[in-house]
């Protein structure tokens, strides 16, 4: 990636999305300009200029974006991440998608071949380089998650209703691949310590519903070898994001120019 000026591709513009987009093309000391926006939603693009905008995501190739950020959903990592990794670096923020093992297997492959960058940004997880770094180390990992059940994502899991949570509950405890298809949207900081650590099998994810919380908590412990790490936020939320993820993911952006290798902690 260019050491100048890097050209961020941006997919999806919703509330963390509009963000990324705002703070690039206000703040030109960040050395970062806006290769493209790809949003479905119409009514989401205004004050985007047409020309910025793209259509059709498979002509992403044609605006020579140094990195591209995806914010939108997992699907889109599992329809174009090999697409967009032979071409250029790429950093999902939607991390359930890699529950699939066989697609991390084949976007890191294709990382490697292509001389491209999957970046893994922290997002809302404090200590996650730890993690990484660690990751020979680590016995166990576990993640807790709490947060009100009016920001939890109950789509992907019908059967449990919002409304019907009137004090905590634990509705998941058990390794993170099996709670990543059923809350895509909220545990993505799940996935990225499965990813950057142990691995998904290995990895417990324990979340709780309380509506008496008006942030979400995000727990982390690791144990292995003597060693032992403990980290716990709280973070103001929007929807199913919190406020301390739209400044670490931007702050991802801006240290991903210039690096280098298959995969990288950022």
């Amino acid at each position: 990636m260019s050491t100048n000026r890097a050209r961020i591709g941006l997919i999806g513009l919703g509330y963390l999305g509009r963000y990324v987009y705002e703070q690039i093309v206000s703040r030109p000391e960040l050395g970062l300009d806006v290769a493209f926006v790809h949003e479905l939603a119409a009514d989401r693009l205004a004050g985007v200029p047409a020309e910025a905008a793209l259509p059709n995501i498979t002509a992403f190739a044609s605006r020579g974006a140094d990195l591209v950020i995806e914010m939108a959903h997992p699907a889109v990592t599992r329809q174009f991440g090999e697409q967009f990794l032979r071409e250029t670096d790429y950093m999902p923020l939607s991390m359930t998608a890699f529950a699939d093992e066989g697609l991390q297997d084949r976007l890191i492959e294709t990382a490697r071949r292509s001389g491209t960058c999957l970046f893994v940004p922290h997002g809302a997880v404090v200590g996650l380089d730890s993690i990484f770094e660690g990751r020979e180390l680590w016995e166990e990992v576990t993640v807790v998650m709490k947060k009100n059940p009016k920001n939890l994502d109950f789509s992907a899991a019908p059967q449990l209703k919002p409304v019907d949570v009137a004090k905590p509950v634990t509705l998941y405890d058990g390794p993170t691949r099996g709670v990543c298809p059923l809350f895509p949207r909220n545990v993505n900081s799940h996935a990225a310590v499965a990813l950057a650590g142990i691995g998904f099998d290995r990895t417990r994810s324990v979340l709780v519903a309380d509506s008496s919380l008006e942030v979400s908590v995000i727990g982390l412990t690791a144990r292995g070898k003597g060693v032992a790490l403990r980290v716990e936020r709280s973070n103001p939320l929007k929807g199913v994001s919190g406020a301390f993820t739209l400044h670490s993911t931007l702050a991802a952006v801006c240290r991903a120019k210039g690096t280098a290798g298959a995969m990288q902690i950022c």
